[in-house]
């Protein structure tokens, strides 16, 4: 969930259908009008945003932008959103996939949505999808789409184990990636001179944090479960391929080149064995805007101007929310 609390209006994209300006308030996206009819305001460190997805992001956004009961309210930029985005994508679930700018909100999204949060999953109450409840919090969002939808002719296998303990292990270690990869992540993304902490301490942060995380993976792999790719996977991927960012904002993330590992060179090869079949999966490569997208809107990240929630929250050291 990338969250926002800086300007009014919500910017959504012409790809999507159109609506009547003139019918009643509702949380449905043909009828989220206002969103048409606000002007942002002046000022915001984050207001350019560009307001579509871009390679093959676009092309899977088109391919689900017809209206569907069940509704995914995103921006491509979002690493959170993505994670509910490959989640549909490897269960196969129809849906309606709807970008909006929250940094520009308004209240017609606040009605589904108080906290003003994405993604956003707009579940039908009805099969006309007329009246919608909403979900939010990726990893809520994941588990609920992954339980609901299990047919496994129709959706495919669990993104969790059937035997209860190994379900336990593996929220384990989404946590671990919640609360000890991402806020190293954003720490070391947004470091400045002015920070109490070095460049070379917050790369060490996070370095330890994945190294910790790919211990605990199946020796074998691919993936973390071994040949399943299943929610451990999904809830860093996001993440894994904005690495990138690093090399173009902080010098490198110090991820070390084959054969220069050192005494954690198995450990680190197990990671560019996991890095590589997660970054090379349909859902993660169908899910991602172009790289040149992502630069443009992680530069106020690196300048620690952005005004996120959790960027907030990582210059005051708490919890991502």
């Amino acid at each position: 969930m990338l969250k926002t609390l800086s300007s009014s209006s919500v910017l959504l994209s012409k790809r999507h259908i159109a609506f009547n300006p003139f019918k009643t308030r509702s949380t449905h996206p043909r009828h989220l009008q206002s969103f048409f009819h606000t002007t942002p305001k002046m000022g915001s460190v984050d207001t350019s945003l560009h307001p579509h997805t871009s390679g093959r992001a676009a092309v899977f956004a088109q391919a689900h932008s017809s209206p569907n009961p069940l509704i995914l309210y995103g921006g491509w930029f979002c690493p959170f959103v993505q994670r509910s985005w490959i989640t549909l994508h490897e269960k196969r679930i129809p849906h309606q996939y709807f970008e909006i700018n929250p940094y520009k909100k308004d209240p017609e999204f606040l009605a589904l949505n108080p906290r003003g949060l994405v993604p956003t999953l707009a579940v039908p109450i009805d099969k006309a999808g007329k009246q919608q409840k909403p979900l939010y919090e990726s990893v809520v969002i994941c588990e609920y789409l992954d339980e609901v939808y299990n047919d496994p002719e129709r959706n495919g296998p669990s993104l969790l184990p059937p035997d209860a303990y190994e379900r336990a292990r593996c929220r384990i270690w989404i946590d671990h990636i919640s609360s000890k990869i991402l806020p190293a992540f954003y720490k070391f993304m947004q470091h400045t001179e002015q920070k109490a902490y070095t460049l070379d301490e917050a790369r060490q942060e996070l370095l330890d944090g994945i190294k910790t995380f790919i211990k605990e993976a199946d020796p074998e792999g691919p993936f973390f479960l071994g040949k399943q790719f299943s929610m451990v996977d999904i809830m860093l991927a996001p993440w894994l391929c904005r690495l990138f960012l690093f090399d173009v904002y902080k010098g490198g993330v110090g991820i070390p080149d084959e054969g220069k590992g050192g005494e954690d060179e198995n450990i680190w090869a197990r990671w560019r064995k996991w890095a590589k079949a997660v970054q090379e999966r349909d859902s993660v490569q169908d899910t991602l805007s172009e790289r040149e997208q992502y630069v443009e809107a992680y530069r106020r990240y690196a300048e620690d101007t952005t005004q996120s929630q959790v960027a907030q929250a990582t210059r005051q050291g708490k919890r991502l929310p």
